[in-house]
């Protein structure tokens, strides 16, 4: 059976992480980018918003875990060009829960591709949302193609200097 939290629990953003998952609860909403205050050294600017679902469960060995999907836009500054990008994600982390570090660390040794995190029994879901969002973001983004190197190529109408030995190569064999 999947539960849901409480309309006070929700305003509150803080969730027993263990219970959570073993009761299957869900949760969505939209965070504004401008919430997510560690994130601004790295943004043009603080538009737009993240949607994020965050579901509970149980794996077959019983360990809780949460699954958090998140997907938005973020204005990021292009390492090339410095000017500002529209960075458009979408991400899933998957976070098995451990009641300490040693079993933590004992399982992340075994399986390199686990994601795990402690339990928490106050864990604030717009931390989490954040945290996820800046692991997401790239260390050097760029465009594709910046408008400020395509744009000096074509104001300079600079000739080719392979054209200009062509044309004097075909010269000289007439």
């Amino acid at each position: 059976m999947r539960g849901f939290l409480a309309p006070a629990a929700l305003a509150m953003n803080v969730i027993d992480s263990a219970l959570f998952a073993r009761e299957q609860r869900e949760l969505s909403g939209t965070l504004a980018v401008s919430s997510l205050t560690r994130l601004h050294d790295q943004l043009a600017d603080q538009s737009g918003s993240v949607e994020w679902e965050l579901q509970g469960g149980v794996d077959k060995i019983e360990r809780p875990w949460l699954s958090l999907a998140l997907k938005g836009q973020l204005r990021l500054v292009c390492q090339r060009c410095l000017k500002p990008m529209d960075w458009p994600f979408a991400t899933e982390a998957l976070l098995t829960q451990f009641s300490d570090e040693a079993k933590l660390d004992e399982a992340e040794e075994q399986d390199e591709e686990l994601e795990g995190m402690l339990v928490d029994p106050a864990l604030d879901v717009e931390a989490l949302i954040e945290e996820e969002v800046i692991l997401a973001v790239p260390f050097a983004p760029m465009h594709d193609h910046c408008g400020g190197t395509e744009g000096a190529t074509e104001a300079g109408k600079k000739p080719n200097p392979f054209a200009v030995l062509a044309g004097l190569k075909t010269r000289k064999a007439e």
